[in-house]
């Protein structure tokens, strides 16, 4: 009987010690995956750049204008000045400063899907392809999409 009690303490103390395990493999696996996503993964799509560029009309030509180069207040979001404001960092830190700066007279006033639409739209209007799954709007997915790889690096 005691051997047998002893087996179940042991059962009931490995197996949440094993799921631990197992979780914790399991986490780590998807984000050594995840940490190697980039912009030219296709990682927004059509329609939600459609949608980023109708809010985009909206809320930023005034300043950025239609082509997205920006005047002398505002800067460029497409080509070169894109790449050296955004180069090596992540969607999310974009995403940050656009929720905390746009647009300029009510920061932060977009619903936060909009925002996530615009970028959309940006990354389209910046060569990057599109792919089957919307840009998501779960923080943890923005730290894995680095904006570092131009189209033909």
């Amino acid at each position: 009987m005691k051997t047998r009690c002893r087996f179940l303490s042991f059962s009931v103390c490995l197996l949440p010690t094993a799921y631990c395990l197992l979780l914790t493999a399991s986490l780590a696996a998807q984000d050594r995956v995840a940490r190697g996503r980039t912009v030219r993964d296709g990682v927004y799509t059509d329609a939600q750049a459609e949608r980023g560029r109708a809010s985009y009309q909206q809320a930023c030509v005034a300043c950025h204008r239609e082509d997205l180069r920006g005047d002398n207040t505002a800067p460029s979001l497409v080509g070169e000045s894109f790449t050296f404001l955004w180069g090596d960092m992540e969607i999310s830190e974009l995403l940050a400063r656009m929720q905390k700066l746009m647009p300029p007279e009510r920061p932060g006033s977009l619903p936060a899907q909009t925002y996530i639409d615009i970028v959309a739209f940006m990354l389209q209007k910046n060569a990057f392809p599109a792919g089957s799954m919307e840009l998501s709007a779960d923080p943890a997915a923005l730290h894995i999409l680095i904006t570092a790889s131009r189209p033909g690096r």
